[in-house]
């Protein structure tokens, strides 16, 4: 290597040495006037405290309790193995299925009310002809003043009766404390609301496809044809949008992995999309 290019070489690392020191001087120099403290303070990784900005309800066990924060030293509202839960959109209670009941716990500690005895549609040994509500598939109105639940009545199936067409959809006034007949026959499995009064829900078809249905308190129609996943604006209820009162773990294991409207191609439709479960 010639004189010129060793003493270039020597050149670049003290370039290179200087600007490296001169940033760190500016660092220490500067470092300290920006520096922000953390907000953690008193830190102890073998008792750390996490709250929330409003109660909810949880379990420790069998044991049902509601509080800020995993607390199982917090009061026991319910004591029993919970199957299913659904806490309504006030978050002010929890209907749950516990021990074969389906009972409505208020977060005050109140008194707790059975709404109905229930079973299960998987159940293997099924009592032909005898009439239960379903331990699942019950659902909160918006206002949280009304608990939906499905009657049925065990027959001769392949596996679960899913879509029975002996089912019957009813209302739980939370109110007044008694059960309301809203929809018969009721052949769904799956039902969402509008955001007025309005209940959409799905039907099979003897081809074994679904078909969806609008009940409007009255009456029933047909919405969309046949494996359509296109639903013409002008046929749903005007200013409409589902509502469902579905927690996110019952969104994540029920049939219904999510749904909603989205605009179609052009502004005179709007699509349905319902996601299965994969």
């Amino acid at each position: 290597m010639s004189r010129i290019g060793k003493w270039l070489i020597i050149t670049v690392g003290i370039l290179v040495v200087v600007a490296v020191g001169l940033t760190a001087f500016l660092w220490f120099l500067w470092g300290p006037i920006n520096f922000v403290p953390s907000n953690i303070v008193d830190f102890r990784p073998t008792q750390l405290q996490a709250e929330a900005n409003a109660n909810f309800f949880f379990s420790v066990g069998d044991e049902l309790k509601y509080s800020n924060e995993i607390n199982p030293q917090a009061a026991t509202l319910l004591r029993g193995h919970i199957d299913n839960f659904l806490v309504s959109p006030d978050r002010k209670k929890i209907a749950t299925a516990v021990n074969g009941a389906l009972l409505i716990v208020p977060s005050d500690g109140s008194a707790v009310r059975q709404v109905a005895t229930v079973d299960s549609i998987y159940e293997k040994k099924k009592q032909i002809g005898r009439s239960f509500v379903r331990d699942d598939g019950f659902q909160w109105s918006r206002d949280s003043k009304y608990l939906y639940l499905i009657k049925d009545e065990y027959y001769e199936s392949k596996g679960s009766q899913l879509y029975s067409a002996k089912g019957e959809l009813w209302r739980y006034d939370v109110q007044i404390g008694n059960l309301q007949l809203v929809l018969k026959p009721f052949p769904a499995y799956t039902y969402f609301f509008g955001s007025k009064s309005g209940i959409y829900f799905s039907v099979p078809t003897e081809a074994g496809d679904l078909r969806l249905r609008y009940f409007d308190g009255e009456i029933v129609k047909d919405i969309g044809a046949v494996n359509a996943w296109e639903v013409p604006k002008q046929q749903l209820v005007s200013g409409e949008s589902p509502f469902f009162s579905f927690a996110a773990r019952d969104f994540n294991q029920l049939f219904v992995r999510g749904a909603g409207l989205e605009e179609g191609p052009n502004s005179t439709q709007e699509k349905l999309v319902i996601r299965n479960r994969s």
